[in-house]
């Protein structure tokens, strides 16, 4: 494997971008709200609002999955939809509840698994749900929150410093090393789709979202010479993260990783780079960002953000079934896999375009409609 590759292999780090940035976006908008109503907060609706933005569509294609799609084809390897469609039969409800990467139903039928990605869905929602509850605290009796907040990110720390001690975890995937990378399949039990050890970037993206808001009217200038530190140092943790473990990628040089190494940068990589993040998330809100601010608010991103939840739910369905339809071998090259890549992303954004017009769209109006009904006539 060349060593440029871990950048595609190393890429479920950018699950805890999403996770960072959840946690800014619920931190920040939150606490505006409780300022705008002077601290009165309505918390079945906050949910309510939440559960209705994701759940309508997600349970239509849920409901495809479950029922339509091994209508779509044939193929040698067809009994992976049949599968599927099987597990969505079954486990729907966990799914609708947000809570199959916990559930002992999940885990047990671990063979009839239904739209595999979406235990991110169930870790996001429930660290949503505790996020008002210590955001409220910040906001109410800062003295309390911050140390609250930072009690919670050392304990989630300590909890992934524990289950890699306990389980002798691989620090990250390493498709070189093909045993141990199969054994990383039990990782998700213990690991990998679990909330106590997957809150740290949500924490830091919930602290990035208060220190932005009670700044948010500050005139203070950061030195140029704290901005070369800290740039310096996000960009050194980044490439760290990324390309730390190329020593370590050959299994024939080095037959085994040092526990030390899988059980510091298991724990902690993930954190890191969440923290990373956090500071070109500053860095451009405050007018840091130069170029990188300029590439990031490209308006050629909007529509393609307004379709990226619609993806996400359908991409792996898709891929589901244009794999177990497939009726001849295939040859791994670089050239190859590039034009089915970018073959797949634009199908899938133009199935994406069509969900979201005609499912997604439709139930954010009725959404609309049903919340303005509770908010004060002027």
């Amino acid at each position: 494997m060349k060593w440029w590759f871990q950048g595609i292999s190393n890429a479920t780090i950018s699950v805890d971008t999403f996770l960072l940035m959840g946690g800014l976006l619920v931190s920040f908008l939150l606490l505006a709200e409780l300022d705008k109503k002077k601290g009165k907060f309505n918390f079945g609706l906050f949910y309510l609002h939440r559960y209705l933005r994701l759940t309508p569509v997600y349970a239509i294609v849920l409901g495809f999955i479950a029922t339509l799609i091994v209508y779509m084809g044939t193929g040698p390897n067809w009994y992976n939809i049949e599968t599927s469609a099987y597990g969505c039969r079954i486990n729907w409800w966990w799914h609708l509840l947000y809570s199959e990467s916990n559930s002992s139903m999940h885990n047990s039928q671990r063979y009839c698994k239904c739209m595999e990605q979406t235990w991110y869905l169930a870790l996001d929602m429930q660290l949503f749900i505790v996020s008002p509850l210590v955001i409220y605290l910040m906001w109410r009796w800062k003295k309390i929150g911050l140390p609250l907040l930072g009690f919670l990110f050392i304990g989630t720390i300590a909890a992934n410093f524990a289950i890699f001690a306990v389980f002798d975890l691989m620090p990250t995937v390493m498709p070189t090393r093909t045993m141990d990378t199969i054994a990383m399949g039990l990782d998700a039990d213990y690991y990998y789709t679990k909330p106590w050890t997957r809150a740290p970037p949500y924490i830091v993206g919930v602290w990035l979202g208060w220190f932005l808001y009670v700044t948010k009217d500050s005139q203070k200038r950061t030195s140029k010479i704290i901005l070369v530190i800290f740039w310096t140092m996000s960009s050194a943790i980044i490439l760290a993260v990324i390309y730390g473990l190329i020593p370590y990628l050959d299994e024939t040089a080095v037959p085994a990783i040092d526990p030390t190494i899988s059980l510091f940068y298991g724990s902690l990589h993930r954190t890191a780079w969440a923290m990373a993040v956090a500071w070109i998330v500053y860095a451009c809100t405050k007018g840091y960002g130069g170029i990188i601010n300029r590439l990031l608010s490209w308006k050629g991103f909007l529509p393609l953000s307004r379709l990226s939840y619609c993806v996400y739910l359908i991409h792996f369905a898709y891929l589901d079934v244009f794999y177990a339809s497939n009726r001849k071998l295939v040859y791994y090259t670089f050239n190859s896999q590039l034009m089915t890549y970018l073959g797949i992303v634009v199908t899938v954004f133009g199935l994406a375009f069509v969900v979201s017009i005609t499912v997604e769209a439709s139930f954010l109006n009725i959404e609309k409609l049903l919340f303005a009904s509770f908010s004060p006539r002027t």
